[in-house]
């Protein structure tokens, strides 16, 4: 459960937030299935935060810092992610479905199995990202960085693989 104190404290507003976080950077936020459902977050500054489960749909999360975030099995339908900082993040069974991820840095995130179905992800940087068995059916990847993304087991459905920038894969068949 979210730490109830962390939680009222970003329910005052991102700038209040910010300001805290910036004070107390040893401290790790817990969000943990925190509901925080259409929420407008922009430029937040969640590095290192607990938000295992936590509810993001359709919030707007757009220029913020995820860094090294836990969001294992968060809902992250619908939300905008454009321009986020998610390196290092654990996004391992994450819902990302319909998500904007437009110019997002995922580098080093982990996205095992993660759900990223009709996900915008143009322009990100997926360098080193583990994708493994990941559902990116039908998401757009124009311009996307995937120098060695792990794609073992992903489904791949209806999506086009020729725009991309940089082609180190590790694709099902490869060994690590």
């Amino acid at each position: 459960m979210a730490n109830t104190e962390h939680l009222a404290l970003l329910q005052q507003g991102t700038t209040l937030w910010n300001e805290w976080r910036a004070q107390y950077p040893e401290i790790q936020p817990n969000l943990r299935q925190a509901r925080l459902r259409g929420w407008s977050l922009q430029g937040v500054n969640f590095v290192g935060a607990d938000l295992r489960e936590a509810n993001l749909y359709e919030a707007d999360l757009s220029q913020s810092r995820l860094n090294g975030a836990n969001c294992n099995s968060a809902d992250l339908r619908k939300v905008n992610l454009a321009m986020a900082d998610l390196s290092e993040a654990n996004l391992i069974s994450a819902d990302l479905r319909k998500a904007n991820l437009t110019q997002a840095n995922l580098t080093s995130a982990n996205l095992k199995v993660a759900f990223l179905r009709q996900a915008n992800l143009q322009k990100a940087n997926l360098s080193e990202a583990n994708l493994e068995g990941a559902d990116l059916s039908g998401v757009n990847l124009k311009g996307a960085r995937i120098n060695r993304v792990n794609l073992k087991t992903a489904n791949l459905t209806g999506v086009d693989l020729t725009q991309l920038d940089g082609m180190e894969v590790i694709m099902p068949d490869q060994t690590t």
